[in-house]
């Protein structure tokens, strides 16, 4: 598998709004930073919670290893 070699820098957040389906709500990953990143419908993510007294951080974790090359769209 070859890999694509990216780096992300971001200094200022991106702003998101939870989406509802049914009984749950989901942060979806705009369009441009899945391509950017290779994330498909078959990646895992790994959650994590960092909180201090102000705020809760959600950490979403993808291993390089597991980004796909591609646009990221189911084939």
């Amino acid at each position: 598998m070859a890999h694509s070699t990216y780096k992300v820098e971001s200094y200022l957040p991106l702003r998101v709004r939870p989406v509802k389906l049914r009984d749950s709500l989901y942060l979806l990953i705009p369009v441009d930073i899945a391509r950017l990143l290779g994330v498909a419908s078959s990646s895992d993510f790994q959650l994590s919670l960092n909180e201090n007294q102000e705020s809760v951080r959600l950490v979403y974790e993808l291993k390089k290893e597991e980004a796909q090359p591609g646009d990221g769209k189911k084939g």
